[in-house]
């Protein structure tokens, strides 16, 4: 088998699909934000901490600067168009999730709210953020989790049922709803 070389700049295209998440955040005026990321990982279990990576410029992010909160939405292949709209370019102050037809839930420990049709919620404190060349770090501290009664089984997420939504590239989106054990 052959290798070709590929663009540097492209290397992430070969670490996809990434998990796809929905980030709702507010302004320090109460403005809700919704924007949808696959730049994300868990970085430590104790404490419980995330990692998302945002452009600057984005709303997201400068609310992130300004409250210090976040809640990680996870969701599923059925909301997928509606996951679509909140990553559209609307003006600062437009909430993403009205736009796209979601429901807020205000959330228990942090003022971003969760939206309801995802399966599960993360509500998140900023540990700390800090630049990653075009993109800022920002690591969350894991404050509250939600998770829809029947979105796990045996320890872990339900994937079969969940359907939950990888990011491929662009447009295109993998349904990760397969579950294979190693040999």
């Amino acid at each position: 088998m052959e290798f070709k070389s590929l663009d540097v700049e492209s290397f992430y295209r070969v670490l996809a699909p990434r998990p796809t998440i929905i980030v709702t955040t507010v302004s320090s005026e109460g403005e809700v934000n919704a924007a949808p990321f696959s730049f994300t990982m868990p970085v430590s279990v104790n404490p419980p901490l995330i990692a998302v990576a945002s452009v600057p410029r984005h709303h997201t992010y400068q609310n992130l600067e300004e409250t210090g909160e976040m809640v990680i939405n996870i969701p599923t292949a059925d909301i997928l168009n509606q996951l679509w709209v909140t990553g559209e370019k609307f003006p600062e102050g437009v909430n993403e999730i009205e736009k796209a037809g979601l429901t807020e839930v205000a959330s228990l420990e942090v003022s971003p709210p969760r939206i309801r049709e995802c399966l599960a919620h993360m509500e998140c404190k900023v540990e700390f953020t800090r630049e990653c060349g075009d993109h800022q770090l920002v690591v969350g501290r894991v404050v509250r989790v939600s998770v829809r009664e029947d979105a796990i089984k045996e320890g872990l997420l339900d994937v079969e049922l969940m359907k939950p939504l990888l990011h491929l590239g662009g447009k295109d989106f993998v349904v990760g709803d397969h579950r294979r054990k190693v040999d």
